[in-house]
């Protein structure tokens, strides 16, 4: 009698993973149409953006975004460090896969200067810079680049900050004289 409920268990888990793998595939198309459709948008804004005097764009647009908080290092004064990035692009990508891109300038917690990760959803496949840690200290922005995990709450995060940006930087608080809060 027992083995039969699990055999019954085993089945339907089987079958709500089969469900929800097919969820995830019309969830993943219709991000992967969205983001094509925006794609010019975001080319156009990258385009600005490196126009811009070197900056910290990023590192504002970081500092902005709360939820980011969660996932970035944190300075010896335990203040959330944001100037190490660069630059920041993510994709999504035919072939249900996304791709991050991080470029990164001298800091106290990795020495690459690109962090990079491409990850196919339902292969399982992963392509990634790894990390060259500075220190002990680990930070899930970093991690995320050395998994062998699609790691889709750190992707989202970072798909959020980097469709966005403009909104989190234009919030930002600017100091610069003729530079709107």
């Amino acid at each position: 009698m027992i083995e039969e409920v699990y055999k019954d268990l085993e089945e339907i888990q089987r079958d709500i993973e089969r469900e929800y793998e097919e969820f995830a595939r019309k969830d993943f198309e219709c991000k992967l149409e969205h983001h094509k459709q925006i794609r010019p948008l975001l080319a156009r804004r990258d385009r600005v953006i490196a126009s811009m005097v070197p900056g910290d764009y990023w590192g504002r647009v970081l500092g902005r975004y709360e939820v980011g908080e969660t996932i970035l290092p944190r300075g010896m004064n335990n203040e959330v460090s944001t100037g190490w990035v660069r630059s920041l692009r993510v994709d999504y990508l035919d072939g249900y896969a996304y791709m991050v891109e991080i470029e990164v300038n001298e800091n106290e917690f990795v020495g690459n200067s690109t962090l990079r990760k491409k990850a196919y959803l339902f292969e399982g496949e992963v392509e990634k810079s790894g990390v060259r840690w500075k220190g002990d200290r680990r930070w899930p922005v970093f991690e995320f680049f050395e998994t062998d995990t699609a790691d889709l709450d750190v992707f989202d995060i970072l798909y959020e900050v980097y469709v966005n940006s403009v909104t989190y930087f234009l919030t930002s608080t600017w100091e610069s004289p003729g530079i709107i809060n």
